[in-house]
């Protein structure tokens, strides 16, 4: 089944859902409402709304053309696996995005310098998929501490797939915990260590 779901974002990616362009969406709001939430409702995630955030995830930048997969997952069962291998998995999400590289097209494609990158482009299409839920009323939480093998074998994944994040996804509590204060970073200007503008 995580088989089949992982070949439908390829192609889900390559046009907006219908509708979405019209819509009015402020990315700054979306920054301020963004945390990770481990409450969830226990409601399934509608289908069209997964497909926001495979599209979402499709648009985040890359090194080159597919060398990204996402496994979609919404069976219960498959999302209690998940659960029972990520001693991460500290949230009672109903769904679950796992953002993955090939790193066989990568090594032929980028060499040993590929691993830093696709890295970058798997944390580039989460951090997509983070800005894309609040507006869509749903919550996320990633998940980055689990065994990669454990991984690998409750999703099928075949050896050359590298799973890097897991992105739970949900309908979050009426009262979810408040977004984190901003972690402002240190600034400096045309030179490392320079004095900060006034």
């Amino acid at each position: 089944m995580s088989q089949t779901k992982a070949a439908a974002p390829a192609a889900a990616a390559a046009a907006p859902p219908t509708g979405t362009e019209a819509e009015p969406f402020d990315v700054f709001l979306a920054m301020r409402k963004r945390r990770m939430h481990r409450d969830f409702r226990p409601e399934a995630v509608d289908e069209a709304l997964m497909e926001r955030l495979v599209y979402a995830a499709g648009r985040a930048p890359t090194a080159r053309a597919d060398l990204r997969h996402l496994v979609v997952v919404t069976d219960p069962r498959m999302i209690a696996s998940i659960r029972q291998v990520c001693p991460g998995w500290l949230n009672n999400a109903p769904a679950m995005i796992a953002v993955c590289t090939d790193t066989r097209l990568s090594d032929e494609l980028i060499g040993p310098g590929g691993v830093p990158a696709t890295l970058m482009d798997s944390g580039a299409a989460a951090a997509y998929v983070s800005l894309a839920a609040p507006p869509l009323g749903l919550g996320i939480c990633w998940v980055t501490s689990w065994p990669e093998e454990a991984v690998q074998g409750a999703l099928y994944l075949p050896d050359h797939i590298r799973p890097d994040i897991l992105i739970a996804i949900g309908h979050p509590v009426a009262q979810p915990p408040l977004a984190p204060r901003r972690f402002k970073p240190v600034v400096h200007r045309e030179r490392f260590g320079s004095e900060p503008a006034a």
